[in-house]
């Protein structure tokens, strides 16, 4: 009995020795701890650690996350009244013995994704608008850019065909080579050296022909007396490329040249002479597309003042942004001729000159011009000429009279006056699959009075300039057509042509037709370089007739190999004379080098 009322007292006692043994553990003096304790402190501490809590819970991280905070250092006896709260305080504290304290805080994943963070859902959902943003930024970007560029070209200028189409080939090249001909009859053997040399936007041509009279066993020297002399070795020297680059200066021989629109000089060349190679200055300055001044004067021979031309031109609109009228070219010209050069000059002092270009000729021509469509396959230019000229001199005049008399020839009327022309036309450049066939197409309506032939400063007037200003005198009022047309293909062919004619071709009323060909180591074995001119002409049957009123060089090249060529090269040019201008011929096969730089 006394063993069973023991164990229930046990019983009745063994929560209360449970109790007293976990708080023993704990802190035995806990109960009194208030007396020690600074309870401003304390209340501090507490605040402190109410906002530790809050900020821990608005950055708490991702699933078990561990976060390591600094604490202080602190020795076993302080850390445990740390430790020791009152009923009051229910902040937790975390100690180790350790002399560096680390304070260690576990946040529950689900907790945290539940109160805090987005779910799977929704992070989907924001990663995907983040890719629309994304995607909607990235458009307008593209947008803009496209805006830009399409803005940009639009103030680019359009291509000016009066440029002509891109040159084929614009690398340096070394020919030479020994050569056999035949000039006057009289056989030569010789060396031919002409490199070209092109070094961005600097070009020199320079042709120094070495002969070897085998009848007379003498050095030809003929070439270099009169004129220029030794200079003629200097085919041209070049800068720039005309209606390409702002400045554009060409010194030496020139052809197929036209100033402004080609109301009066058109297919112009300044050596017709083989020999008696002329040294003249072709040039155009543009100052930012706004203003500009291009012009020739034919020959630099000190003797006399040689064809002379100047065009100040303007594009008042090229300041805004509208792609035809900014295009709008408006260009005044002045031509003048007091050609006085000696033709010949001989042992007895003969000397002669032309005749009607002592006292001096002179034209002028206005001009206009705009393009009207600029997309990438197809350029449309539509362009005007007025043109004037001022060719009465005695020495005319005198000349018409006694022809008149004679019954020599026909004027349209009793008195000679000057004459005028008006033309329009509309040029097409074309470029097909990424330039594999590009091409200028130029159509061209002629109006003119009587006593005025069209494009009168072209190459037949530099052959016989006398003759030439005598066809004005039985000159009619016509309407006519002058068209050209130009190609390149696969930058390996380049063919093109004009023709002027009236709408009743007649000796009154001539046409002129011209020929270009340049082909370029086609098959890697063949390379042509043409060139063919003929005006007076009053029958289209007697187009490719050789005769006083032609000119002609051909060079036809076989490529050995990549450097040995054999090939010929034929001229049908003229030589001065007491009489004036002779048509001459050469034929000169070579055999050399040809080597691409």
């Amino acid at each position: 009995m006394r063993k069973v009322l023991l164990g229930l007292i046990f019983l009745n006692l063994l929560p209360f020795i449970t109790l007293a043994q976990e708080t023993e553990e704990e802190d035995p003096f806990a109960e009194y701890s208030y007396l020690w304790e600074d309870l401003d402190k304390k209340k501090k501490k507490k605040r402190k650690q109410k906002e530790e809590d809050s900020q821990t819970q608005e950055v708490a991280p991702a699933a078990d996350t561990l976060i390591t905070e600094e604490a202080p250092v602190v020795s076993d006896t302080l850390q445990q009244e740390e430790v020791a709260v009152d009923s009051l305080d229910n902040s937790p504290a975390i100690a180790s013995d350790t002399t560096v304290q680390q304070k260690y805080i576990f946040v529950d994943s689900t907790t945290i994704e539940e109160e805090t963070g987005p779910t799977a859902d929704e992070l989907a959902e924001l990663e995907q608008q983040k890719q629309m943003q994304d995607s909607l930024k990235q458009a307008k970007k593209e947008a803009r850019k496209e805006e830009r560029d399409k803005k940009k070209k639009d103030e680019e200028p359009a291509e000016d065909f009066r440029a002509g189409l891109p040159p084929m080939n614009s690398s340096s090249s070394i020919n030479g080579g020994f050569t056999y001909t035949m000039i006057d009859g009289k056989a030569y053997a010789g060396l031919v050296l002409a490199p070209e040399l092109n070094l961005g936007k600097v070009g020199v041509g320079i042709d120094v022909p070495i002969l070897y009279g085998i009848d007379d066993q003498k050095i030809r020297t003929e070439m270099f007396e009169d004129g220029v002399g030794v200079a003629r070795l200097i085919r041209y020297v070049r800068v720039g490329q005309q209606k390409v680059d702002p400045i554009y200066v060409k010194v030496g021989s020139f052809s197929n040249t036209m100033i402004g629109y080609g109301g009066l000089i058109n297919n112009y060349s300044n050596s017709i002479s083989y020999e008696k190679r002329k040294i003249g200055l072709h040039y155009d300055f543009n100052f930012r597309g706004l203003v500009g001044l291009e012009g020739l004067y034919s020959d630099f021979d000190p003797a006399s003042f040689n064809l002379f031309a100047v065009r100040p031109y303007v594009r008042p609109m090229s300041w805004t942004a509208i792609p035809i009228v900014r295009s709008l070219e408006i260009g005044g010209s002045y031509v003048s001729d007091n050609d006085q050069t000696k033709l010949l000059s001989t042992e007895s002092g003969v000397a002669t000159s032309y005749a009607l270009t002592q006292e001096g000729i002179s034209a002028f021509n206005f001009d206009a011009g705009m393009t009207l469509l600029r997309i990438p396959f197809i350029q449309i230019d539509l362009f005007a000429n007025y043109s004037k000229l001022s060719v009465q001199t005695d020495a005319l005049l005198d000349s018409i009279n006694t022809l008149q008399t004679s019954g020599s020839i026909m004027m349209p009327s009793s008195e000679f006056e000057d004459g005028s022309g008006f033309s329009a036309g509309l040029n097409f450049r074309f470029h097909f699959i990424a330039d594999l066939l590009s091409t200028d197409l130029r159509i061209e309506r002629l109006n003119y009075s009587d006593y005025y032939l069209p494009q009168f400063f072209d190459t037949y007037y530099e052959i016989n300039k006398d003759a030439k200003i005598m066809s004005l005198a039985t000159a009619e009022s016509m309407h006519g057509i002058y068209g050209s047309l130009t190609g390149h293909v696969l930058k390996k062919l380049s063919l093109g042509g004009s023709l002027m004619i009236p709408d009743k071709i007649s000796e009154s009323a001539p046409a002129t037709v011209t020929l270009n060909a340049d082909v370029d180591r086609l098959f890697d074995k063949f390379s042509i370089h043409a060139k063919y001119f003929k005006g007076g002409l009053t029958d289209l049957g007697d187009a490719f007739t050789l005769d006083e009123r032609s000119l002609a060089k051909v060079r036809f090249v076989y490529h050995l190999n990549r450097f040995i060529v054999t090939g010929v090269d034929y001229f049908y040019s003229f030589t001065p004379t007491e009489d004036g201008y002779k048509a001459t011929q050469y034929v000169s096969p070579y055999f050399g080098v040809s080597i691409q730089l």
